[in-house]
Formats: C-alpha cells, sequence, structure tokens
C-alpha cells in the first residue's frame, strides 16, 4: 500500500480516522468520538452496552460510530483503541498523527491528509446567512482592518495585500498598541477582522470591542466560537479545530493557519465575483502599474 495513502479512512490510526471523520458525525455520535479521542492507548474492558449507558447514547449509536470510523465493529473499534497510543512528538503544535520516525514522503502524505481535513471540517461549520452578512459589510466598508499577532498577523499580511490589490482600502495590524489605536478611530462605515485561532488573544479582543462600541462591523475568524474573540465580534467564522491538545505561544497551529486562509481566499473571490467589474477594473490598474513599476526598474532587479 502506498505510504501517502494510509492515514486516509478506512486506514489509519484511530486519531485519524476520528479527525477526519468528525464534522460529519451526529451530535450523539460526536459524544463516542470525543471519548474514543481522550481514551486514545488505553485498555476498554466495558462492553458495547456499558458503554452505551455510561455515555447516555444507545448501542445503535456506538455500532453507527464504529461502522463510521471505518471498523467492522465494536470489538474492531476496542482493539484499535488499545493500539491507539500516539507517540508525543518533542515540538509543541505539531499534528499528533506525524510522527518523529515518520520518512519525510510519509510525513508529506499525512499532512496533505490533515490539512485538508481541516478545510473540509471548515466548510461544513460555515453558516452561509452569516457568510453572505461579513461579505456585505466588507463589500459596503470605507476600510478594513485586518488585526492578529503571531501566526495569525501572518495571515493578516496576505488578507491585506489581497484585498487592497482589488480596490478596498485594507490594512494589517500586528501589535496591540495599533490596534488599539485604529480601533479608536473606525467608524460605521468600517470593518475590523481579528484572526485568532485559540480566540485567547486578549489584545485583539479588546480590539474588537472598542471597535464596535464605535459602530464598526467586527468580525473574527478563530477555532473556538465560545472564546474572547468571538463574543468580542458582531459576528464570528469558526475555523476546524482538531481537538488535540496545543500549547499557545509555542510554535504555529499548522491546521488552523490553512483554515483560516481558506476563509480569507473564500471572502475574496466572493467579494470579486459580487462585483465583478468594479474589482476587475481595480485588479487590472494595480497589474498595469506593477507591470510598468518593475518594467522602469530593469532586469538587474
Amino acid at each position: 500500500m502506498d505510504s501517502n495513502t494510509e492515514s486516509r479512512i478506512p486506514g489509519g490510526s484511530l486519531v485519524q480516522r476520528v479527525q477526519e471523520r468528525y464534522g460529519s458525525l451526529r451530535k450523539s455520535e460526536r459524544i463516542v468520538a470525543d471519548y474514543l479521542r481522550e481514551n486514545v492507548g488505553t485498555r476498554m474492558d466495558l462492553s458495547i452496552t456499558e458503554l452505551a449507558k455510561l455515555l447516555g447514547l444507545s448501542e445503535a449509536t456506538i455500532s453507527r460510530v464504529s461502522r463510521a470510523l471505518g471498523y467492522s465493529g465494536f470489538s474492531d473499534l476496542k482493539l484499535s483503541l488499545a493500539e491507539g497510543a500516539v507517540t508525543q512528538s518533542t515540538f509543541a503544535n505539531i499534528p499528533v498523527e506525524i510522527d518523529q520516525t515518520d520518512t519525510l514522503i510519509r510525513t508529506s502524505g499525512k499532512l496533505a491528509t490533515l490539512l485538508a481535513a481541516s478545510i473540509q471540517g471548515t466548510q461544513r461549520m460555515l453558516d452561509a446567512e452569516r457568510l453572505e452578512k461579513c461579505l456585505d459589510a466588507m463589500r459596503k466598508a470605507r476600510k478594513i482592518a485586518f488585526i492578529g499577532v503571531g501566526g495569525a498577523a501572518a495571515m493578516c499580511d496576505e488578507a491585506a495585500h489581497l484585498f487592497l490589490k482589488s480596490g478596498l482600502d485594507a490594512t494589517a495590524h500586528a501589535d496591540t498598541y495599533t490596534q488599539v489605536v485604529v480601533a479608536a478611530n473606525l467608524t460605521p462605515d468600517c470593518v475590523m477582522i481579528g484572526i485568532s485561532h485559540t480566540g485567547t488573544t486578549a489584545g485583539v479582543a479588546q480590539a474588537l470591542t472598542l471597535a464596535r462600541k464605535n459602530g464598526a462591523t467586527t468580525i473574527a475568524i478563530t477555532s473556538d466560537a465560545g472564546s474572547q474573540v468571538a463574543k468580542a465580534a458582531d459576528m464570528a467564522l469558526t475555523t476546524w479545530n482538531s481537538g488535540t491538545p496545543s500549547i499557545p505561544l509555542y510554535g504555529d497551529f499548522i491546521e488552523g493557519r490553512i483554515s483560516q486562509i481558506f476563509l480569507i481566499d473564500l471572502l475574496y473571490i466572493g467579494l470579486l465575483f459580487e462585483e465583478g467589474e468594479e474589482r476587475a477594473r481595480h485588479l487590472k490598474n494595480t497589474a498595469a502599474a506593477l507591470e510598468t513599476y518593475y518594467q522602469r526598474l530593469g532586469p538587474d532587479l
């Protein structure tokens, strides 16, 4: 079997299977999935009847989850649970499915699967009405300010770059001081978008709160809909969260970043399609100006 495909359902570790299928499970089935993920590497002595009673669910629900994860039945699932211990990486915030002993090409296959799953998970969590409201606010905005720190700041830079080229007044701000200054001067015809994977970035939450108080439309992009950043905004777009433990401020959230850029690109494309001629004109003007600029600099650039 090709090492690039071994982590796909029906193969792969229990953790990997749960992560890939979590978004498609029903609410009751996610209770089972959460229990399995929390008990990976342990021996389960419970029968299907006892587990169902423990979780307050039906035996049929347990059986459905077993099949949804690609197992032949509950017994097969129990065996996988016991064997599912994942070697802890030396490096924080690296997906637990990626092992340091993997070859680079094997890591490539696992990483591609994980990133694809994070985008698909984010897609499933989108609310169409909320997404349209965000897009409408951005379309009407006199100014759009993106705010974030650390890895999220890089996403803000990318977002500002995209929207600026399409003719919008878009800026990115990475330090709390400037974020507060910008928020204090926004008006009801402006939008502030705060990006935070964990949703715990206090400075971003404070700036969103201030901008909202001044009447600006505020949007949060975060993996935690109940976080302080999400609650500080008028609307929140929620990204995929694998549920595996992460350490804030210790490296980047690899799966989080790809989900954030997915939403940014989605909003950008939506804006282009909604205001086709206007945005196309600005993009052509930008391209022409850059072409003239670089031609003038000459080949030695």
